[in-house]
């Protein structure tokens, strides 16, 4: 295969990303995106699919830090992923961005789903193409507190018959000049 080829490249990043990580397709659901991040945090990346739904110590997380504890489950790491436009990360290497990213719970559907979240870190990763621009640490706490009310929201509207999905519980995270309203800024990359 030529060497000057996409396919030759991405063929490259899948065997990268089976070899090294468990991870049979990495542009599945951006997870090339956890990947970059768990190597970035020096995290653990779990093995192939992430989430457990039945496995209370991967439930919710996508990798493990074991620098750091917090609960019965607290090495756990949930990242969350969003991109940024050109424009956007021009602004951001000025410090001007203001803009808010949404950070997505599909397993949030249930009070008990949300509950199981509490001993989990939570990660909000920005990416300009490939490159991780700036990471946040959204406070866990602060997490479950919006997934509860979206829940009991949600659940008000379908008992007023509304058709309502179980997914796309949402968390937003506002950023003015560049720094997050709510959360720590853990990585930036324009310290590297």
């Amino acid at each position: 295969m030529n060497e000057n080829t996409l396919e030759y490249h991405l063929n490259k990043v899948f065997e990268i990303a089976e070899k090294k990580y468990g991870v049979s397709d990495p542009l599945d659901k951006t997870k090339y995106r956890e990947i970059i991040a768990s190597e970035k945090f020096e995290h653990t990346l779990f093995e192939g699919a992430s989430g457990g739904k039945y496995n209370d110590e991967t439930y919710g997380a996508d990798a493990t830090d074991s620098s750091f504890t917090f609960g019965e489950f607290g090495y756990k790491v949930e990242y969350k992923s969003r991109k940024m436009t050109k424009t956007q990360y021009d602004k951001f290497l000025n410090g001007l961005l203001k803009k808010q990213f949404t950070m997505v719970y599909n397993g949030a559907y249930s009070f008990e789903n949300i509950n199981r979240y509490k001993d989990t870190r939570h990660i909000l990763n920005v990416f300009y193409k490939a490159k991780m621009v700036v990471s946040v640490e959204v406070p866990t706490d602060y997490v479950i507190e919006i997934l509860t009310k979206n829940l009991k929201d949600d659940n008000v509207r379908r008992d007023n018959g509304e058709d309502v999905t179980t997914n796309l519980n949402s968390v937003t995270i506002q950023f003015i000049d560049n720094k997050p309203t709510i959360g720590n800024v853990i990585y930036d990359c324009r310290n590297d």
